[in-house]
């Protein structure tokens, strides 16, 4: 059988002279397959998908969206790399290599749904919740119109995204991977690109094999990507093994599965997996860019990266600090070629100079997530947000057809378009249908005439109008050492189902002062966040799990890989004065959907009626003092949350974002002007 013929074409060469400016990195170097790339579709999508979602709600400047930083973690990646080739030679890192985990940074957030995490996290386990009540904030969730449509796969994220739109992305240029001939250029499928000029074209030190290179003519087979290399460069994204087909990245991870590399598969090149995502520490090029970029946009001059941990990165073995979490350490089918190096890893470690430094980042990463990314009026827009896709997501759907594909039938292509759409929580099952799902999907559900998309057209004019969710209520959940919860009551409060915490305050709704309802909750009004922000690794210190090479050994960083130094664990002691007391902090919100302040009001004393009957049941022995916040409190019908002096020292701990809201009123119900809270309070308690 004949070959069908294809329209081919080659790649661009520029010979190393486009640049792109960068709000971080300054200048950025775009080689002619990176810019390949990046003209897709699937890539270009990315502009539409802003950075941090809905940040902006808080932070004005965060406006930034994905491209840009996947340009930036592909420009760190190249970095990373560069220096530890130019400083360990004998490690045998290619041209190859460097671009491959370069077109994984590139790559690594293409899968990305819209609005931040919204779309892979919140609006999935909310999905679940709908799908099983069958109803979503009064509105019916009829599963009978998701008759015939894929199923969701299960533990689905963003990762498992990004596999499929680097399929479809290749697909695009007319190629695809072929696992019956890894060694190979990509099998040619369509018109696009040829598969063997699909390759490093640039300038290579030492190599004048591309120096003439026309852009149309086969490259070396060295320097073509294959298919083994695209299949390293998913597995950099993933951070080891892809999953079996029809299985979660997560899923897959924390199965018993047996799994196998294939991109790299000598244990003397394992350590370029942890440049994109480091499985180890979390210290990888990924979180290098975002913290800087976010941090930059959100607080100011604040968010740079740090050259030193680009510049004083090494290879050396290191003994695994997650082995749960680690592939090859869970199996024992891959071995070191050494037996001194059993159980230990090749891994980018750093001098122990470094390691406040690293201390730093982790910090920076903490303050970003508590005062950035789960600011709550940022998460009360993402409540909002989710909210609007579920009411939407029964009726609403988005086309899967390919226009690229030719369809010499009109009515076979009208025909096609009409049966073949997805509603929201399945375009990521589809290449085509994800395409079309960006932030831009509130503007495309307003602009519909359907009658049943009329509560999620009303949900978005009220979001566009800034009347978000309130928070009414929130409170820190004290633990000493960071893990474990001290107060027996905030343990039973915390290990409550979200669902039995609302059930709770509703039951308080009936109970007022004169024993009637003023005003009426329902489930629909409460929304219930269990809030854990840490510094990488839960309430471990992320620190210890890098390795770190004392000065005596950096001048074996030049050996072969099997006579590389071994880095070692810090000891805390030598830095416990930036050590913080504890990496996990627990924080519950309770927010109210409705707009009535007064029923915002009602659903902060019904809280606070629920935290009494629990510290009763609990049996705590809370005593009497000034300002403290009793049961005889709790009936009073103007008691807010918001007011710092509501609890005991024994119960919650005063919320700083509170002190900025239009009233604050004390539990005998004195009220005092907005910003002169504290200096009333000392007055009064002067005169008394």
């Amino acid at each position: 059988m004949d070959r069908p013929t294809f329209n081919l074409r080659g790649l661009k060469p520029n010979f190393g002279a486009l640049r792109t400016n960068d709000d971080v990195h300054k200048s950025i170097h775009l080689c002619p397959l990176t810019l390949a790339v990046i003209d897709t579709p699937h890539m270009q999508r990315l502009r539409g998908l802003k950075q941090l979602g809905v940040s902006e709600m808080a932070y004005i400047p965060t406006t930034h969206c994905r491209f840009e930083h996947s340009l930036g973690v592909a420009a760190l990646a190249e970095d990373l790399l560069r220096q530890i080739k130019k400083k360990q030679p004998k490690l045998g890192i290619t041209e190859k290599d460097i671009i491959c985990v370069k077109i994984a940074g590139l790559l690594h957030d293409i899968g990305h749904g819209p609005y931040s995490h919204v779309y892979d996290g919140q609006f999935r386990k909310e999905l679940k919740k709908a799908e099983a009540r069958g109803y979503w904030i009064g509105k019916k969730f009829d599963l009978e119109l998701y008759k015939g449509l894929p199923e969701v796969m299960d533990g689905w994220e963003h990762e498992d995204g990004s596999l499929m739109m680097i399929d479809a992305m290749l697909k695009y240029l007319g190629m695809e991977i072929d696992e019956k001939n890894l060694d190979q250029p990509l099998k040619q499928i369509g018109d696009g690109i040829r598969s063997e000029c699909f390759g490093i074209c640039s300038l290579i030190e030492g190599d004048d094999s591309g120096e003439y290179y026309d852009g149309s003519s086969p490259l070396p087979p060295d320097r073509v990507l294959t298919s083994r290399d695209w299949i390293f460069i998913k597995e950099c994204i993933v951070g080891g093994p892809l999953p079996p087909k029809g299985m979660s990245v997560k899923k897959s991870k924390d199965s018993k599965n047996i799994l196998y590399l294939v991109g790299r598969r000598d244990i003397h090149k394992e350590f370029l997996y942890d440049v994109v995502s480091n499985r180890h520490s979390g210290l990888d090029v990924d979180k290098i860019d975002y913290l800087a970029r976010d941090g930059r946009r959100a607080f100011g001059s604040s968010g740079n990266v740090d050259p030193m941990l680009i510049e004083n990165a090494y290879v050396a073995w290191g003994k695994c600090g997650r082995p749960d979490n680690c592939y090859r350490c869970r199996h024992t089918h891959v071995k070191p070629s050494a037996q001194k190096h059993d159980g230990m890893h090749l891994m980018v470690c750093y001098p122990e100079k470094m390691v406040q430094n690293a201390m730093s980042f982790f910090k920076k990463r903490f303050r970003n997530h508590q005062k950035l990314y789960t600011h709550h009026t940022t998460n009360a827009a993402c409540f909002m947000i989710c909210d609007i896709f579920l009411l939407a997501d029964p009726y609403f759907r988005l086309p899967v057809l390919d226009e690229e594909k030719e369809m010499t039938d009109n009515n076979v292509a009208r025909n096609e378009s009409k049966s073949q759409k997805l509603p929201i929580s399945r375009a990521n099952m589809n290449p085509q249908s994800y395409l079309l799902l960006k932030d831009s999907i509130l503007d495309i559900i307003a602009a519909t005439e359907d009658t049943n998309l009329r509560p999620a057209r009303l949900l978005i004019n009220r979001f566009r109008s800034h009347k978000l969710y309130k928070k009414v209520a929130e409170a820190p959940i004290v633990s000493s050492n960071g893990k474990d919860i001290d107060i027996p009551w905030q343990r039973t409060l915390w290990n409550m189902e979200d669902n039995d915490i609302v059930s709770q305050i509703v039951k308080c709704s009936k109970l007022t002062s004169n024993g009637e309802t003023s005003f009426f909750l329902n489930e629909d009004k409460i929304i219930v966040e269990k809030r854990q922000i840490h510094h990488g690794m839960g309430s471990d210190n992320p620190v210890n799990n890098m390795r770190f090479l004392p000065k005596s050994q950096l001048s074996k960083v030049r050996n072969t890989p099997e006579d590389l130094p071994i880095a070692e664990e810090y000891p805390e002691s030598d830095y416990e004065c930036v050590i913080p007391r504890a990496f996990l902090q627990r924080t519950i919100r309770i927010f109210c959907r409705d707009l009535d302040k007064n029923v915002c009001d009602h659903l902060t004393t019904c809280y606070h009626q629920f935290i009494l009957t629990i510290q009763k049941r609990e049996g705590n022995n809370i005593s009497r003092r000034r300002g403290d916040f009793m049961a005889e409190d709790a009936l009073e019908p103007n008691v807010l949350s918001q007011s710092p002096l509501h609890y005991s020292s024994e119960g919650f701990a005063y919320s700083q974002a509170s002190f900025a809201d239009a009233e604050d009123y004390l539990p005998n119900r004195k009220r005092y002007k907005k910003g002169n809270l504290f200096s009333s309070v000392m007055k009064d308690l002067e005169e008394e």
